[in-house]
């Protein structure tokens, strides 16, 4: 049986939740204006009261409204103007412009006045169309306006929604308001820029840029030795060969790729994010390293995967190159942290790594228990991890009394005393500071995995 008939699967929970109904909407009319129902009104009092009360001078007053109101409504509109929001790709950096095209459509062959309303998300600010805005729109033409801002932090926000209302016959008539709802806008971060020099251990890839200890085709040399049928030509060292009246060919270490799993702890959220431009969270730093590290082995040719230590437990497949790059920027941004969530499982992260031989580097602030269980059972295992600190310096607990700042030390000092086990149990935990920042306990996982 199918997992589509399953019976057990169509049974009804006790706190089931009812099906959100939506509204229709309401299709766009033109209306009469509060303007338009005042001239028609004061022209009626007067011209009544003046043949009432047999005053000439109040049918005078009553011509001007009643002339007027004639020759505005004498072009009035029949179709309503057609508005859309087209927002694109819907992808831009942090820091860049996320942008959006309005459409908007005049079929009649009178002009017509559009007021726009634009929105967006509070990390979006709105420089291009923020606010109410109008536009006139001649007869039989359209019209495309921007609807823009910049974007402060990486996640998914809303641009919109976008209400559009028109106006005709001098004000006299108006449409109903249409509402466009706007669409998601992905905002990739940027990632800290990183850069090492150092190889990853456990090279045994076809070809990359990691130095292995195997022989083969690179710059790297291993050693001279005596020529042996097979040997390349080009290989051979004419210097050393001349000195010693044998042939000797140059023996080069090849170079080789290797798998890199990125994990990323996001159990918990500490610290408030300010965007690009201020301070940032835990997430917001983990977020950026990943994809300072993940970009730096992709682009270089190495196997990069995500996997994420949280309650929603997505991983992304391990690839290559310049596009596995920006599709992994794409799944970073999509990160969420949700409140009161399930804690992960430590079993179950382990199943999730595939091969014994990668390199794990573990993004975490180290705030909870089930973080330190995590890195010990991959050194543990005999995987070569390393643990990369997450927590920002500015972060701090919230005050609720005298005795805040002195629970604040203990509890810094406490954190301090766990790292350093961590680091005599064999693994390599640093804090995060960009390029470069990673090198030594690298060398020293090489180090340690030739010894």
């Amino acid at each position: 049986m199918s997992l589509a008939v399953d019976p057990v699967l169509r049974l009804r929970p006790d706190n089931a939740r009812a099906p959100e109904r939506h509204a229709p909407e309401k299709p766009v009319e033109w209306r009469r204006t509060p303007a338009l129902t005042r001239a028609v009104a004061v022209a009626a009092c007067c011209l009544i009261a003046a043949v009432v009360f047999g005053r000439v001078d109040l049918a005078l007053i009553a011509a001007p409204f009643a002339v007027g109101t004639a020759l505005l409504l004498r072009d009035r509109p029949h179709r309503t103007p057609e508005a859309r929001l087209d927002v694109g790709e819907g992808v831009c950096a942090e820091g860049g412009t996320a942008s959006a095209v309005l459409h908007v459509a005049n079929p009649e062959p009178v002009p017509v006045s559009t007021v726009v309303t634009a929105a967006a998300d509070h990390w979006i600010d709105l420089h291009t169309g923020r606010g109410d805005f109008a536009e006139r729109l001649h007869p039989s033409t359209a019209r495309e306006m921007a609807v823009a801002g910049r974007a402060r932090r990486w996640g998914g926000h809303h641009l919109g929604p976008v209400h559009v209302q028109s106006h005709a016959c001098g004000g006299l008539l108006e449409t109903t308001v249409q509402r466009l709802p706007g669409s998601r806008v992905w905002v990739l971060p940027v990632p800290h820029w990183f850069e090492s020099a150092e190889s990853l251990p456990f090279a045994d890839g076809v070809a990359g840029v990691h130095r292995s200890r195997r022989l083969g085709d690179s710059g790297e040399l291993a050693e001279v030795r005596l020529y042996q049928p097979g040997d390349r030509l080009r290989r051979i060292d004419w210097r050393t060969s001349a000195r010693s009246q044998e042939l000797y060919v140059n023996a080069t270490l090849s170079e080789r790729d290797t798998d890199v799993n990125l994990i990323l702890d996001l159990q918990v959220e500490a610290g408030d994010s300010g965007g690009i431009d201020g301070a940032a969270s835990v997430a917001d730093l983990t977020v950026r390293a990943a994809g300072a590290v993940a970009a730096h082995y992709a682009l270089q040719g190495d196997r990069v995967g995500c996997i994420e230590f949280g309650a929603r437990g997505r991983r992304l497949r391990a690839g290559t190159g310049r596009r596995h790059n920006l599709a992994l920027l794409r799944w970073l941004a999509s990160i969420h942290i949700p409140i009161d969530a399930l804690p992960p499982s430590v079993a179950m992260l382990r199943r999730q790594l595939g091969n014994h031989r990668s390199m794990h580097v573990l993004f975490t602030p180290l705030l909870n228990e089930r973080s330190l269980n995590l890195v010990a059972s991959l050194a543990r295992a005999g995987r070569p991890v390393l643990c990369i600190d997450t927590l920002p310096d500015h972060v701090v607990p919230p005050p609720r009394s005298h005795w805040t700042p002195y629970a604040e030390r203990l509890w810094r000092l406490d954190r301090a005393n766990t790292i350093m086990e961590l680091r005599d149990l064999g693994v390599a935990v640093e804090p995060w500071t960009g390029a470069a920042s990673l090198d030594d306990v690298i060398a020293q996982l090489v180090r340690r995995r030739y010894r």
